[in-house]
């Protein structure tokens, strides 16, 4: 044999694969190139789907590191054409100078360029047309999509979970796609929702890590029956599409980083989840957000940080001390931070303001005839719901018995001879999607199920006692905080005026959590109650 090579192929895209630049053609072409002049193939590199415009690809650094650290000594690096190895004219002029460095040469099996100086300046020459060739393309691919995504259509990634992509019209060879909900993947997408901002009825409102861990420990799987990862659960509680506004052309594709937000384009696809729900969620998200809320506002004793604003700003309210460090106040952090042309400001002593939330929750809020006013018409609006429900699961009876009658066939040919290898992958996926119907339908029983109207005027009141007692209670600060933190949805504060709102729904959820209830059922409207308490603070 005379010279060795390694050859490097790529694709970047699996219609790539489809036509003549598939990876098992470039070896092909390199094995019958190779043979035609006797040079021998050490080595085979391999970027399946990886592009050309930079050098992050997996089996490319290992071929260069091999080459420079000596463990693959040859005479040349063998690629399709010069593309394969770089579409960008400068990343391709420093790796061929890399492998020069090192005594191997780069060769494409389809552009001749000769040796020496010549072969340099047709390689950069070809180089530099890959490139121009390369941003073209990119140009194009990117206007016909944002004209695509304009007119409502889905761009051919594949579909967020909660949703499939159906063909709605057919433009010569080309189809054109919507997204369509799937069924039983919107149904766990709600109940994600719902878990994370209520809880199950017996835990409260799960943290992520929990709520990944509640699904999986329960068989409720990812797509394709894959487990949840905190990654997919952060994804989804914050996708828009679940709202029915989906978002294309927000990152630029190649740095990654956000576009203007004018150059967004909006698609609207079926919503899932009610926007009440998804706004609540949000809001906790960045509470919980440690870049945007310190760790010390979600863990400390005090009771009302995160909580109390400036109304006349609208600035959080921080804690400070007097100038001997014995007392305690709330005050306009806008208003400590800039003086009073940021903000009037307002500042409270700690124990008065405190007390004042306190007592207004607890005797015009936690009060039975208050509670039965407040929440009478929104528990009642349960009834629609459980109609819905109750609908839902007739269709859900209905998929499943077509389910059965499908296992049932495939049973039947088993029986009369069909290999197993014939029906295995189909009675297996038949399995796991009756599965998945019927934990669907568990959850659909548990919401048709749920007592969450049936509120007497003695639970009323047992509720109004038990709660008023956990806020006055004297022990730890930190169980203080956690109810509080139930009801409220903000304190305002001005000098005369404290004005506390939160949310119905909340305190339907907790009138209603002695027994648990699945988190379908918790109300999802957002009607706010409000009070005021008017004092010369």
């Amino acid at each position: 044999m005379g010279q060795k090579a390694i050859v490097y192929a790529r694709v970047s895209t699996t219609r790539q694969a489809d036509h003549d630049l598939s990876i098992p053609d470039q070896i092909a072409h390199a094995e019958r190139y190779c043979k035609e002049r006797d040079i021998e193939i050490v080595g085979t590199y391999v970027d399946p789907g990886a592009s050309a415009r930079d050098d992050n690809r997996p089996q490319f650094q290992r071929m260069m590191d091999d080459v420079k650290s000596g463990a693959m000594q040859v005479d040349v690096v063998l690629v399709h054409s010069f593309s394969r190895f770089f579409r960008d004219a400068c990343g391709a002029a420093v790796y061929t100078r890399i492998l020069e460095k090192h005594g191997a040469r780069l060769v494409s099996m389809t552009q001749e360029t000769g040796e020496g100086a010549q072969a340099n300046l047709m390689r950069h020459m070809l180089s530099s047309f890959d490139e121009y060739q390369s941003a073209e393309t990119a140009k194009h691919v990117t206007r016909s999509m944002i004209e695509n995504a304009k007119r409502g259509f889905w761009n051919g990634a594949a579909a967020p979970y909660g949703y499939k992509t159906i063909v709605v019209e057919r433009h010569g060879n080309k189809d054109k796609k919507k997204l369509d909900l799937e069924p039983q993947e919107a149904e766990i997408v709600k109940l994600i929702f719902q878990l994370y901002l209520y809880g199950d009825g017996k835990t409260g409102p799960l943290g992520i890590k929990n709520l990944v861990s509640y699904l999986n420990g329960r068989g409720v799987n990812n797509r394709n029956g894959k487990p949840f990862r905190i990654q997919h659960i952060q994804e989804a509680l914050r996708r828009s599409a679940y709202i029915g506004t989906h978002y294309f052309n927000r990152t630029d594709s190649r740095t990654r980083k956000p576009r203007p937000r004018e150059e967004w384009i909006e698609i609207a696809v079926p919503p899932i989840v009610e926007e009440s729900i998804f706004h609540a969620v949000q809001a906790q998200l960045d509470a919980r957000n440690p870049t945007m809320t310190p760790p010390r506002i979600a863990s400390s004793r005090i009771l009302l940080t995160g909580v109390a604003t400036c109304e006349n700003c609208g600035a959080p309210m921080r804690t400070r001390t007097g100038k001997n460090g014995q007392y305690w106040y709330y005050t306009c952090s806008r208003s400590a931070d800039m003086g009073k042309s940021g903000c009037a400001g307002v500042t409270v002593p700690m124990g008065k303001l405190d007390e004042i939330v306190t007592d207004a929750l607890c005797d015009k809020v936690l009060q039975a005839d208050r509670l039965e006013n407040m929440l009478g018409s929104l528990l009642a609006r349960n009834s629609g719901r459980r109609a819905a429900a109750q609908a839902k699961l007739k269709e859900l009876k209905r998929e499943r018995r077509e389910l059965d009658q499908k296992l049932a066939k495939l049973t039947d040919a088993l029986e009369k001879g069909v290999p197993l290898d014939a029906v295995k992958s189909r009675f297996t996926q038949r399995q796991n999607e009756r599965e998945q119907v019927n934990r669907v339908i568990s959850f659909v029983n548990r919401e048709i199920d749920s007592p969450l109207s049936v509120v007497t005027p003695e639970k009323l009141e047992a509720f109004a006692n038990g709660f008023r007692a956990r806020l006055r209670e004297d022990g730890e600060p930190g169980f203080r905080k956690a109810y509080l933190r139930l009801l409220l949805e903000n304190v305002a504060v001005t000098k005369d005026r404290v004005r506390i709102s939160g949310r119905k729904d909340v305190l339907a959820y907790q009138l209603t959590a002695d027994k648990p209830l699945p988190p379908s059922m918790v109300p999802t409207f957002m009607d706010e109650w409000c009070t005021r308490h008017d004092s010369n603070v």
